[in-house]
């Protein structure tokens, strides 16, 4: 069942980020951005299976229970008392009104069409934050930072999708930068300074809890956030001179890369979200992650620490860490493949978190 949460999670914001980023595009004037195809079936599909995949975690309380209540029994007090039963109801309610705008929208009313999708969803990512763990460990700033941070990420994320995978040229591209790379920059600081927040309010000792799979998650995704930096800056800026300087030079490939390298950050956050935040008295033996034991198999317990040190492996990762970026540089400039780019991206990351690894000892 963990699995098809997890899946399902991936999946929800997958729907956000298409349903905004769609959304955003149509209100843009068609000259400051390049000719996308957003269909009305892709939004049809993404509003009507947005519910479906916010239920699981809400199936998955239910399933919890249901040997003790009984199922019809467990299925009242979850979408009755349970905050994320509630919030589920929100869910349900938000996304049938939106699938009725989708179906009665006209092709000549696009901007009121967008702009009232765009109201919607940002309400349903509002009742996703009330149901998520920093909502419920504290209900103020928990929801307010969730909230952001998944309006910030989802918004950044829609748009490169349906420019990336939706455009079928890239006619406009200098003015479309002119204003994305602000809403880009915008969307990374909300979500740097909300993560933040979050941080705060989940994880007691940021160090300390990679000894826990959620931890172990929240570490990769933040390293993860090095190459996605990297591409942005290549998007924002590189892109514009060169396209300053040739007119043939084709961009979308590497809006892809971005979007690539942040569909990965979704899948880790839905992986590392489903586990228990590491929030009070949380590290004993039996909770530490398999994946911090293939690093240090010794006696961790809830007095341990993290600590660092600089070894010869340490180095060793810290150059190849720097050679794998140079390749990375090295596979835009050479034109290479969204694959290249892209796995080059995975190896940096490896190399780094090895490092990190291979620099912490267990105090």
């Amino acid at each position: 069942m963990d699995i098809v949460v997890m899946v399902s999670q991936v999946l929800l914001y997958v729907c956000f980020s298409v349903l905004l980023g769609s959304f955003l595009l149509l209100l843009v004037p068609s000259n400051n951005r390049p000719e996308v195809i957003i269909r009305k079936r892709m939004l049809f599909i993404s509003a009507i299976t947005l519910p479906i995949f916010a239920f699981i975690p809400v199936l998955d309380i239910i399933v919890l229970i249901a040997p003790r209540l009984g199922l019809f029994e467990s299925i009242k007090i979850v979408l009755t008392t349970y905050s994320v039963g509630n919030a589920w109801n929100f869910t349900l309610f938000g996304s049938a009104i939106l699938v009725f705008l989708i179906v009665i929208a006209r092709s000549n009313e696009k901007r009121i069409f967008a702009f009232l999708g765009m109201i919607l969803t940002v309400g349903l990512i509002l009742t996703i934050a009330w149901s998520s763990h920093a909502g419920s460990i504290n209900p103020t700033t928990g929801i307010i930072s969730h909230f952001v941070h998944l309006t910030a990420v989802s918004l950044w994320v829609g748009i490169l999708f349906v420019v990336g995978w939706c455009a079928i040229n890239y006619n406009n591209w200098i003015e479309f930068l002119s204003w994305f790379s602000q809403v880009a920059f915008g969307c990374l600081v909300a979500t740097g300074l909300s993560g933040l927040l979050l941080t705060d309010v989940l994880v007691e000792g940021y160090t300390d809890a990679w000894m826990v799979s959620y931890g172990q998650g929240l570490l990769i995704k933040h390293l993860f956030l090095l190459p996605l930096v990297f591409y942005a800056f290549i998007n924002g800026f590189i892109v514009k001179y060169k396209l300053s300087n040739d007119a043939t030079f084709n961009p979308i490939p590497w809006v892809r890369v971005e979007s690539l390298i942040l569909f990965v950050i979704f899948m880790i956050t839905a992986v590392f979200s489903q586990q228990s935040p590491p929030h009070g008295n949380y590290l004993t033996s039996d909770a530490v992650s398999p994946i911090f034991r293939l690093f240090h198999n010794g006696m961790i317990d809830s007095s341990s620490t993290i600590g660092f040190v600089i070894n010869l492996d340490t180095v060793i990762f810290f150059i190849l860490s720097i050679l794998l970026m140079g390749l990375m540089a090295l596979s835009f400039y050479k034109k290479a493949s969204i694959i290249v780019s892209f796995l080059f991206s995975c190896l940096v990351v490896t190399s780094i978190y090895f490092m990190v690894m291979m620099a912490t000892v267990v105090q």
